[in-house]
């Protein structure tokens, strides 16, 4: 079955508690949280338990944590990759406390070695475990490490991990959605979805609003098992892009392909 949901990116450069409140009062029931500072004190147990009663209060569950946007296991600097590896534990660790499954991953940064990314998976891997919480692989930004499918696949395999599919990084130069589909198949349990304008950028626009072709992607959804989450760029006023994102999410459930 299909959750689908909103990241609180949608106000990313301000308080997650104005994307909190603002999802509480759409039809969506699912968030993902952005572990990011000046967004979420994610480091505070008085701040994670005020989003717990955020959640409880505008009546949405978390579907899965991202951690900050700096993190980089696949460094070829050491201190780097051990700084990272603990912010991603650390991300595990309040994924525990809000009862959140799923934490994202990203493979690497803008620099990355394989050798380094196996050493931080096995010790993200084996601490997950030890708190039951269920890390996925998300493929990177063209150029970083962990965005090419063949590298998510080998990771994937090596760790018995599973994808999440961030359709903007996938199409932010050509549209490579359809190669990433074909390789990863049913390793894509989670879905990262927004439009790319295809200009070498990080758009993450409104689906519709670019370039991408969503046929392939709504044929492959239909007997999808897992969370799509609308992440898109912050919004000056998150209501009226939720309200399109809903009708979206209608229509993609009706089989349309036009907003």
């Amino acid at each position: 079955m299909i959750n689908f949901g909103v990241s609180t990116t949608i106000t990313k450069d301000r308080s997650i508690y104005e994307a909190l409140n603002a999802i509480g009062k759409s039809p969506f029931k699912w968030v993902e949280i952005r572990c990011d500072p000046g967004h979420f004190k994610y480091e505070d147990g008085k701040d994670i338990k005020e989003i717990q009663k955020s959640l409880r209060r505008n009546q949405i569950k978390a579907s899965s944590l991202h951690p900050p946007g700096w993190v980089d296991i696949a460094c070829s600097e050491e201190w780097t990759r051990m700084k990272s590896v603990r912010e991603v534990e650390k991300t595990i660790l309040v994924a525990e406390h809000l009862k959140v499954p799923i934490v994202i991953v990203h493979p690497g940064y803008k620099d990355g070695s394989l050798n380094q990314a196996e050493k931080s998976l096995k010790e993200i891997v084996e601490f997950s475990h030890e708190w039951k919480i269920n890390p996925i692989l998300e493929n990177t930004f063209p150029g970083y490490f962990g965005s090419e499918p063949k590298t998510l696949m080998y990771l994937a395999a090596k760790f018995d991990l599973s994808i999440c599919l961030d359709t903007s990084h996938a199409a932010a130069e050509v549209n490579r959605i359809e190669e990433f589909l074909k390789l990863l198949g049913s390793s894509i349990r989670h879905f990262h979805l927004s439009d790319s304008n295809m200009e070498g950028n990080d758009d993450h626009l409104i689906p519709f609003e670019g370039k991408i072709n969503w046929i392939p992607i709504m044929e492959f959804t239909n007997e999808f098992d897992g969370y799509i989450i609308f992440e898109i760029l912050p919004a000056k006023y998150p209501e009226k892009t939720l309200a399109l994102l809903d009708k979206i999410r209608n229509n993609w459930r009706s089989k349309k392909i036009t907003p």
